[in-house]
Order: structure tokens, then C-alpha cells, then sequence
């Protein structure tokens, strides 16, 4: 089968969404299949003929996502104003590319990250399309996401928190797929050399307890409650350290609002993911505080490491993180319940092996040839018209 896989932002900047179509894109590839991936890239960057090993081409629209994140949480609606212009641009400026590609690659599916207007489009021209949700649509978005819902060769699939949503609140039919993890990167170190190393890059002490967290440095991830934190930390227990792995709109306010901490909080900056995967390795805990988590793809690559989670209690994450299993969950804002079970956690060896036991039992269940079989099935259905 030829796959048209469509996603605005591989050509700019990564995040999960990306992550994910390129991972599902690779496991495609491995089934038989042929993938294609059309992307944007902002001015002055040449867009690519490949994208890890996968054909791709693209459009030259201007980002105008980083205003957005720059804007968020000091003025309201005009960020999700802005990631909504965003994307029609995108659509406008590749509706035409879409339609090409379909005929001069013999395109049997097209699947697109999130873009109803564009998936409208292609229905209307007869390209069945596949539409992925990384999390829950915007809500304005229902009706015409009820209207390709009800076309015989479109489909819609998800996880997470997000499969509630649709189901519950929007009452839309929707799959369910699961993500994967790169276990040839993502995996416990077996003789503790990659631990060692790491610790002595980062200037951190065998016997000092390494929380990480790992995500771009955008408003809403929870960074400034865990800078907090460690504040509170600091007074503690100032063996705990805090790893901030990732890079972002908001890196030089972050690390502005830990100053004072440079012994105690630890910035790498955007890491490629062998060194992602490395040093979560020499690390103890996973930790993500985020204001929201649709299903996090980093709590997962860190439970295949064999860590620990904190999390906070909201979104996906309570369908990530069983209590006491592996991990625990966090009230919003509780920067003392969330101390207090990191020193649980410094203090509790014993509690510390079975949580990661946990957390590699559960990591266990996520393979990418899994996700792609089933995305195989929704597809073969959509381009049958069933």
C-alpha cells in the first residue's frame, strides 16, 4: 500500500505527534509498505528529500507557532488563534501538493495529523483519509469532525485521554492505537556504564538521587513548578538533583527562575534521542508535572529505561501511572505532596526496584508493529469503503 503520511510540523521542530508518525511511518516501511511524508519547513530551511529514512518533501510556509508560545499564558485566545492560522496556511498551501502527490505516487491512503479542513478536501476529491489525533480536538472542530466521521472512507484514530473525549463528550466513533517504544534505545543499562558516564558529565555524584524530565520548554509542561520544587527540595535533601532535558520557546526564562539552583537544577537543552535515552539512564525517577498530558510518550520511552514516574493527576496520565505499580501521581500545584514522595522515594530502595519492575512490566505491552498492524486494518477499511 502507498501512504501519503501528512504532518505540518516534521519539518520544523519534534515533538510526540512527530515522534509518533515517525515511528509508525518506519514500522510501516518495515510491513511492505511505502511511506511518504509531506511537511513544512519555515523560510530559509530546505526541505527535506528524507526524513529518518522515510521519502518526504514539503511546502515553505512561515512558524508562526513560536509566537504562540511565546504568548501563552499571558494573553488570552490569541495563542490558539495563532496555532489555528498556523495550520490553515499549511492546508492551503498543501491542499494542491496533496492532490499531485496522490496521483503521481499511486497513493491509495492519506493520513494526516489533526487537519480537518484538509482531510474535507481530499473526501471531496475521492482520497480516503486517515486522520490521527495526538489529543483531544479543538471544540469547534466537533461538527466537521461528525461530518467525516460519517463518510465511508475516512476514519479516525487516537489515544489516550483523547479516545474519552471523543467518545464521551463529542460522541464520535474513533480507534484506538496505542504508541511504541524504541526499545533499541529505550532500555535499562544492564552494567551501569552508561549511568557512570552520564553522572560524571553532568557533574552529579553516584550517591545523588537524579530526577529527569524530558519534553520542549513550552508553557504548560510543568518546568516552573518543578524549579519550584526543587527550591523547596533544596532545603530538604540538597542531594536530589533535577535533569531538565529539552529545549524551548521559554529556555532562557526557565533557566532565569532557577537561578541560585545551578548545583540543583540541570539543563542539557534539546538532546538528540540517543542522548535523551542516556540520560534517563543515569537517572533515578522519571518526573513530568505537566498542566496536561494526553498520553505521554516520555513517561513511556522512561518506564522502558526501568523508571519510576511522578506525574500530575490530570489527563492521560492516571491511564499511564498506577499508584504504587509504577509510580505515583501528583495533586496540580502540590509542590509538598510532590517532595514528599521524592524523599519517599530517595529513602526507599526497595520501593524504587519494584516501581521500575512496574514500569518495565508496562513498557512491555507498547511495540510499534503493533500500532502499525492496527492502523494496516483502518486503513484497508477506509480505502474498501466499509
Amino acid at each position: 500500500m502507498n501512504i501519503l503520511l501528512v504532518n505540518r510540523m516534521m519539518g520544523t521542530g519534534w515533538g510526540g505527534g512527530e515522534n509518533y508518525d515517525h515511528h509508525l511511518a518506519q514500522a510501516l516501511e518495515a510491513n511492505g509498505h511505502k511511506v511518504t511524508i509531506l511537511t513544512a519547513c519555515p523560510p530559509g530551511r530546505k526541505i527535506p528529500t528524507q526524513i529518518g529514512g522515510i521519502d518526504a518533501t514539503g511546502v515553505t510556509i512561515p512558524y508562526l507557532r513560536r509566537f504562540m508560545y511565546k504568548l501563552a499564558g499571558k494573553v488570552r485566545r490569541l495563542p490558539g488563534l495563532i496555532a489555528q492560522l498556523d495550520i490553515r496556511i499549511f492546508e492551503y498551501a498543501s491542499a494542491a501538493m496533496v492532490d499531485r502527490l496522490v496521483r503521481e505516487r499511486s497513493i491509495d491512503v492519506v493520513q494526516m495529523l489533526a487537519i480537518p479542513h484538509l482531510a474535507k478536501a481530499m473526501l471531496r476529491q475521492g482520497h480516503p483519509v486517515v486522520m490521527r489525533f495526538p489529543g483531544p480536538p479543538a471544540w469547534f472542530q466537533s461538527a466537521q469532525l461528525r461530518e467525516i466521521g460519517r463518510h465511508r472512507h475516512a476514519a479516525m484514530f487516537t489515544h489516550g485521554d483523547a479516545v474519552r473525549y471523543f467518545r464521551s463528550e463529542l460522541g464520535i466513533g474513533v480507534e484506538e492505537v496505542p504508541p511504541g517504544v524504541d526499545r533499541a534505545l529505550f532500555h535499562p543499562d544492564p552494567d551501569g556504564s552508561t549511568r557512570l558516564c552520564m553522572r560524571g558529565e553532568l557533574g552529579v555524584g553516584n550517591e545523588e538521587f537524579v530526577l529527569a524530565t524530558v519534553g520542549r520548554l513550552i508553557e504548560g509542561k510543568g518546568v516552573s513548578f518543578l524549579i519550584r520544587s526543587m527550591r523547596r527540595m533544596a532545603a530538604l535533601d540538597p542531594t536530589v538533583r533535577l535533569v531538565i532535558v529539552g529545549g524551548g520557546a521559554l529556555e532562557a526564562r526557565m533557566r532565569e527562575e532557577a537561578r541560585g539552583l545551578e548545583r540543583t537544577v540541570l539543563f542539557t537543552g534539546q538532546l538528540p534521542k540517543p542522548a535523551v535515552a542516556a540520560h534517563l539512564q543515569a537517572s533515578d525517577c522519571f518526573c513530568l508535572m505537566s498542566d496536561y498530558e494526553n498520553y505521554s510518550n516520555a513517561a513511556v520511552e522512561a518506564m522502558a529505561t526501568g523508571l519510576p514516574v511522578l506525574a500530575s493527576r490530570v489527563g492521560g496520565f492516571p491511564l499511564q501511572v498506577t499508584e504504587g505499580h509504577n509510580g505515583f501521581l501528583v495533586d496540580p500545584g502540590d509542590e509538598e505532596g510532590f517532595c514528599r514522595q521524592v524523599l519517599r522515594l530517595r529513602a526507599d530502595a526497595a520501593l524504587r526496584q519494584r516501581l521500575s519492575a512496574g514500569s518495565l512490566a508496562f513498557a512491555g505491552t507498547f511495540e510499534w508493529h503493533k500500532a502499525a498492524g492496527r492502523v494496516e486494518e483502518i486503513y484497508e477499511r477506509v480505502v474498501r469503503g466499509q
